[in-house]
């Protein structure tokens, strides 16, 4: 087992895992994902604690930009969101229970993922792989 599957493994077994978080995780160690991705700030609040306790899936951004468009166009901006999201919120909610600025600009940044449709009241559908 390589040092990072040990240290994912450590925190799958220990930290807040959601499913875009583990999607990072998997896919850092080279392993198959659902390829969810954070939709939210509490989402993201995930995944930075993944790369707090797991720093060295930074180093596997590409790959997790590969996952899909909207994983491509958050990493993309990943510096940017953290930033807003640490400033505002602070890691783990540190410093605030909400995250309305980070919210918005993970929307902006995320656009519409193809294949999926609105279908209004917060409901949408995606259709294909």
């Amino acid at each position: 087992m390589s040092e990072i599957q040990s240290k994912v493994l450590h925190w799958i077994a220990t930290g807040r895992v959601g499913a875009s978080s583990k999607a990072m995780a998997m896919t850092a160690c080279g392993l198959p994902s659902d390829r969810s991705y954070p939709s939210d700030p509490d989402d993201l609040n995930r995944c930075l604690l993944l790369l707090e306790a797991v720093p060295e899936v930074r180093e596997h951004f590409d790959k997790i930009a590969a996952l899909g468009v909207v994983w491509a166009r958050l990493i993309g901006s990943w510096a940017e969101i953290e930033g807003c999201f640490l400033d505002e919120a602070g890691l783990n909610w540190s410093k605030a229970k909400s995250a309305p600025k980070t919210c918005a600009m993970m929307k902006k940044v995320m656009g519409e993922e193809p294949g999926v449709f609105s279908l209004g009241n917060g409901v949408k559908i995606k259709f294909g792989a």
